[in-house]
């Protein structure tokens, strides 16, 4: 894959940035409950699981995996000890522009933590993702984005881009092709043409400026799957993934995925696939071989219920009863309530912010959410708590604005 097939800012990516996006914006989507599974795994070897934690005893500051829980506006912090769950040095692979490493990774029994980090096996090399790496040696820049080689439909216009015939058609129509992306804008065309050149006018293209340090960037993509081993694809649970790319000095670049289920996996462990492809400008992808690593499950859980007091109910929404599983990592809410849409505006929806009994923030991440019959279901990690508090108060908020429908209390009442 070329840089000019990903970098693009509105057109076709890879499907892991499809499959994570869609996990993040399911909230907006209907989709069928999935039923509840009730698995069994034959233990881990003894020998396996004292490998698998060998760095099991390492301080908590010097870890990295709990960063993106850590280092966002609404930090959750993960309770003392979990420090202890952790994997480290898990395993490796190379090729002849980068080594991948897997050296952090957690699973807590429904969610999943990995840190990566992705290594030039050159100096002169940075390795850079215009869609997801903050890094202190690159920045990128919008350009015009160039039409392809060759014909293709746009919409209700076939565009054809050879190297002597230069044209847009609608239906057998020729269209004039005009000169500049104001003018193409104007008229509702999708190109225009510059010193000879095809450029779209609906997208523009990254592209990433050189280092000042006159090192080249190395373009890569990267991806972890989350497996139940026994079942088939299909079956595999849904995961809400998000992640953050994080640029180092040296060229490399620590990758941090955070995986979690919409409810306990009931399994003794996971398996998780690491991958990445790396390409020099305008090169081929190279990928490096995929690194597999079981993870078996660890850390105590706390599962309570949670019951609205009174009839639940604020403006045009209701809390019904749901649940938090809790472990040391941090919590996992399952909101499930009833929601009337405004006649006008309100088009994302709403979502929801936590306090205590005292009124105070108790902080959240991310979530994905489903609607079946009226029904909505809201799954999204939290703060967990090593002592649970009696009650909480859950306010809904209008996605997009900061206007409010209220606020109902509920009691935590463990399981």
């Amino acid at each position: 894959m070329k840089r000019a097939d990903w970098q693009r800012a509105f057109g076709e990516v890879p499907e892991d940035f499809h499959l994570r996006l869609r996990s993040t914006l399911n909230g907006l989507e209907e989709k069928e409950m999935k039923k509840k599974r009730n698995l069994t795994l034959t233990l881990l070897a003894a020998a396996l699981i004292v490998a698998l934690l060998a760095g099991a005893g390492i301080a908590a500051s010097k870890l990295g995996v709990f960063d993106m829980l850590k280092k966002t506006a609404d930090p959750i912090v993960p309770l003392e000890g979990a420090q202890e769950l952790v994997g480290t040095n898990l395993g490796s692979a190379e090729n002849e522009l980068a080594r991948l490493t897997v050296e952090e990774a957690v699973f807590d029994g429904q969610g999943v933590l990995v840190q990566m980090r992705l290594t030039p096996r050159d100096e002169k090399h940075v390795l850079y993702n215009a869609f997801a790496t903050d890094s202190p040696l690159v920045e990128t820049k919008f350009v015009p984005l160039k039409i392809d080689e060759g014909v293709q439909e746009i919409w209700n216009w076939t565009v054809v881009n050879e190297k002597d015939d230069k044209r847009l058609l609608e239906g057998e129509v020729e269209l004039e092709i005009p000169a500049s992306v104001e003018e193409a804008q104007e008229k509702g065309l999708p190109i225009y043409m510059k010193d000879g050149v095809l450029y779209d006018s609906t997208a523009m293209a990254f592209e990433p400026a050189a280092p000042a340090d006159g090192r080249e960037v190395l373009n890569y993509w990267s991806a972890v799957r989350v497996e139940i081993e026994g079942l088939s694809e299909e079956e595999q649970p849904l995961l809400t993934e998000t992640g953050s790319d994080e640029g180092q000095q040296d060229g490399s670049v620590i990758i941090r995925t955070s995986l979690f289920a919409e409810e306990p996996l009931n399994v003794e462990s996971v398996r998780i696939h690491c991958s990445a492809q790396v390409s020099a400008d305008e090169g081929e992808d190279l990928k490096l071989d995929e690194i597999s690593i079981t993870l078996p499950k660890r850390g105590e859980t706390q599962r309570v219920r949670v019951e609205p007091v009174g009839d639940g109910k604020g403006e045009r929404f209701e809390i019904l009863p749901g649940e938090i599983i809790f472990t040391k990592v941090r919590g996992y809410f399952d909101l499930k309530y009833r929601y009337q849409q405004a006649q006008s505006g309100e088009e994302m929806g709403i979502d929801f912010r936590i306090y205590d009994a005292d009124g105070n923030r108790i902080n959240t991440g991310s979530g994905s959410g489903s609607e079946v019959d009226g029904l909505w279901n809201w799954n999204m990690e939290m703060q967990s708590f090593a002592e649970i508090p009696e009650t909480i108060w859950l306010e809904a908020k209008v996605i997009g604005e900061e206007k409010t429908l209220g606020r109902v209390e509920c009691r935590l009442i463990p399981e």
